[in-house]
């Protein structure tokens, strides 16, 4: 059944053997200074606790992410390169073979590029997320569906927050 509906997609349209585009490695989204100023106060709340508790070690935990989320809501994104072929995926210098991936599923994303998520086949951060343009998701949809299945794709509690913090 899946091998036929390749077939069909394949005698739809021209077959590309590999694909290749550049991208920033996550969507950007500019902080304001209220942004900063509710991090810091959410982390000032939270040293405080810490603190009446007498809990120095969670206060130098919160300080120390306070710094990090700060950091990381500052920095750019890196323009990459990637790539799909029969063989591979290549993003960046980075080459990952199609046996470490379960699964994948093209995500849609109104206003923003649409996304291919890859399910590794490791509990410890098992996605990796591709951002492609709607154009070109179609054609990797194609190279994909032809060594991996197919999935639906539902987001995390914490992909949900994190896109809500503006990450």
């Amino acid at each position: 059944m899946m091998k036929k509906k390749i077939e069909e997609i394949k005698n739809e349209k021209v077959f590309k053997s590999e694909i290749s585009w550049r991208a920033a490695e996550y969507d950007f989204i500019q902080k304001d200074v209220s942004w900063y100023w509710i991090v810091i106060g959410v982390a000032a709340a939270l040293i405080l606790i810490a603190i009446w508790q007498k809990n120095v070690f969670f206060a130098i935990f919160i300080a120390i992410a306070t710094m990090v989320v700060i950091f990381f809501g500052r920095r750019r994104p890196q323009i990459l390169d990637f790539k799909i072929s029969e063989e591979e995926i290549i993003i960046g210098k980075l080459h990952h073979k199609f046996d470490v991936f379960e699964n994948f599923s093209l995500r849609k994303r109104p206003g923003r590029l649409d996304e291919i998520v890859l399910k590794k086949k490791k509990t410890f951060n098992p996605f990796l997320k591709i951002p492609i343009d709607s154009t070109l998701a179609q054609d990797a949809r194609v190279l994909l569906l032809d060594k991996l299945p197919e999935v639906e794709y539902s987001e995390s509690l914490v992909e949900i927050f994190s896109d809500w913090m503006g990450f």
